[in-house]
């Protein structure tokens, strides 16, 4: 009984690791993808929105009009942050976000150009409704360190949705409409790599960029205080009738729907799970059969000893030659 118990746990345990691994093994392939398609081409608007589309698996992005661009494209302080309506599927449930992208950034300090800059992008919301560290707050933040691999967490851009632990303000009337938090101001830091005893960044003490609804008083290098995402402009899925979203839908709000084809980069796929499976079918062999094999080889083993015992046995009685001298 034990012994069955045992080999279901093992195999319950193998479907746990595998799901893990296959993860890992699809994120090797993004990241094969990323290093192939977006990451020398990141300030190409339409390899990197169609890239976080397909990265992403987001359902679309709004081309036109968007919410939201800043664009500072001389002195020291370069950069481009663009913000897009953008809509996602999960489980039956389609959601309306939107997104803020950077790219195109160039910062110069002591009169030498930072090589990739780490960035931080920061918004606050009117509520507190940011799952952050299992806590709400008003105020979340997101890193993009150009020389980490791809992750889902580690792109130039920060993505928020219509949906609990985002924007949705928390409601314990079911029959409510549902209301939305409205982004207050955004802020860019950037960090030239430095860290300190923690292994923590260290990001320069004024904001690359402040956009803000109000003017902003502190010191930033880069200011906006006409800051203003419209929800109206992002959320438009009920707009888009019972059948939910349609070819016509695409063109009448200017939706990109495109993705590329990650069939090329499904060979990093094959190579790790060809090693695990690998892995496993040796893992398998020693705990479940090895003993029993080398059991029966034993056996065989004794069995052919016995054979060889039977067709040659030791002679104990032997017949006197009559013909020696003392023979009588």
């Amino acid at each position: 009984m034990m012994k069955w118990i045992g080999r279901s746990i093992y195999v319950l345990a193998i479907v746990f690791i595998s799901v893990i691994i296959y993860r890992y093994a699809y994120t090797a392939k993004l990241q094969e993808y990323y290093d192939a398609e977006i990451r020398d081409n990141i300030n190409d608007d339409e390899t990197l929105l169609i890239g976080l589309n397909t990265l992403l698996t987001i359902d679309y992005y709004r081309e036109s009009p968007m919410l939201y661009q800043y664009v500072s494209d001389t002195g020291d302080y370069q950069f481009t942050l663009s913000s897009y309506a953008i809509g996602i599927t999960y489980g039956d449930v389609s959601y309306d976000g939107l997104m803020f992208v950077i790219n195109n950034l160039a910062i110069m300090e002591d009169g030498e150009l930072i090589v990739d800059p780490v960035l931080k992008i920061t918004v606050n919301l009117s509520h507190n409704t940011l799952l952050v560290e299992d806590e709400y707050s008003n105020m979340g933040s997101v890193y993009y360190d150009p020389l980490i691999p791809f992750s889902i967490y580690n792109v130039p851009a920060l993505f928020l949705f219509d949906a609990e632990n985002y924007l949705l303000i928390p409601n314990d009337d079911d029959n409510a409409s549902p209301e939305y938090a409205t982004i207050e101001n955004i802020t860019l830091e950037y960090s030239n790599g430095a860290a300190n005893d923690d292994n923590e960044y260290l990001f320069n003490e004024i904001p690359l960029f402040v956009g803000s609804k109000v003017e902003y008083r502190d010191a930033a290098y880069l200011k906006d205080s006409t800051f203003n995402i419209d929800p109206d402009l992002y959320q438009i899925n009920d707009d888009f009738g019972s059948d939910g979203l349609s070819t016509d839908n695409i063109a009448t709000f200017n939706l990109v729907t495109e993705q590329d084809d990650l069939t090329p980069y499904n060979g990093a796929i094959w190579r790790i799970m060809v090693i695990y499976i690998l892995l496993i079918i040796v893992i398998t062999y020693f705990l479940f059969f090895h003993k029993m094999l080398m059991g029966h080889l034993q056996y065989k083993k004794r069995l052919a000893d016995k054979e060889i015992t039977v067709k040659n046995p030791e002679v104990i009685f032997k017949d006197i030659d009559t013909d020696t001298k003392d023979g009588k």
